[in-house]
C-alpha cells in the first residue's frame, strides 16, 4: 500500500512537471509569435511616414528588433536568477501587451514630431522604430531566458532546455511571420494590434497569478 502511494505520488509529480514544462514553452512560443507579428506590422506602420525603402525595413525596423531582443535576452538572463522572476515576467508580458494595444494611437503623433525635428527618412525611421517598438520587444525578449531557467533543473540540462525553447519559439516566430504577412496585413492594423495586445496582457496576468498561487501553495 505504501509503495503504491509512493508510486502514485511520483506519477503525479512527473505529470505536473510535464504540464509546467509545456505551459512554460507555450508562453515562450506565444511571445515569439507576437514579436514577429509586431515586427512585420511595424514596417507597415512606418511606411506612410518614411516609405518602405530598404533602409527603413532592414536598417530601422529589423535593426531595432534585433537590438531590443538582445537587451531583453540580457535582462531576462539577469532576472531569471531572482526568486520573483515569474512575477516579473508576468508584469513584463502584461506591459508589452498594453503597449502593443495602444501603439496605433500614438504612432502618428510620434512620427509627426520626428518630422518636425527635421530628421531624414533614414534616421527619422530609426528613431521612430526605437520609440515605438523597443520597449515591448525588450520586455518580450526577457521571456526565453527565464523559461530556459525554469526548465533547467541540473547543469547538464541547460543545453537541452535552451535548444528546446529557442527551437520551438523560433518555429512559432516563423508561423507568426507567415500568418501576419499573408493574412493579418489584410485586416485593420489597429484591430489586429488591439487584439494581440489584449491576448498578451491576459497571458501576462495568467503568468502573474499562476506564479503567485503556486508560491502560496509551496509556502
Amino acid at each position: 500500500m505504501f509503495r503504491e502511494s509512493v508510486k502514485e505520488a511520483e506519477l503525479n509529480s512527473d505529470r505536473n512537471s510535464k504540464v509546467r514544462t509545456a505551459a512554460a514553452v507555450l508562453v515562450a512560443c506565444l511571445c515569439g509569435w507576437f514579436v514577429m507579428e509586431l515586427e512585420i506590422l511595424g514596417v507597415r506602420m512606418l511606411a506612410p511616414y518614411f516609405g518602405s525603402a530598404v533602409y527603413v525595413v532592414t536598417g530601422s525596423v529589423i535593426g531595432t528588433f534585433l537590438l531590443s531582443l538582445s537587451v531583453g535576452y540580457l535582462l531576462g538572463g539577469r532576472l531569471s536568477a531572482l526568486k520573483n522572476s515569474g512575477i516579473l515576467l508576468g508584469v513584463f508580458i502584461l506591459l508589452a501587451g498594453v503597449w502593443t494595444a495602444v501603439l496605433p494611437f500614438f504612432t502618428g503623433p510620434v512620427c509627426d514630431r520626428i518630422f518636425d525635428w527635421g530628421l531624414d527618412e533614414k534616421w527619422g525611421s530609426l528613431l521612430a522604430a526605437l520609440v515605438l517598438f523597443a520597449v515591448p520587444t525588450t520586455f518580450l525578449g526577457t521571456v526565453s531566458p527565464t523559461v530556459v531557467r525554469w526548465l533547467t533543473q541540473r547543469p547538464e540540462e541547460a543545453g537541452v532546455s535552451a535548444g528546446l525553447v529557442m527551437a520551438l519559439s523560433t518555429i512559432a516566430s516563423f508561423a507568426g511571420c507567415v500568418v501576419t504577412a499573408f493574412y493579418l496585413v489584410l485586416y485593420s492594423m489597429r484591430l489586429v494590434l488591439s487584439i494581440s495586445g489584449l491576448i498578451l496582457a491576459l497571458l501576462g496576468m495568467v503568468v502573474f497569478v499562476t506564479v503567485l498561487v503556486r508560491r502560496k501553495k509551496d509556502a
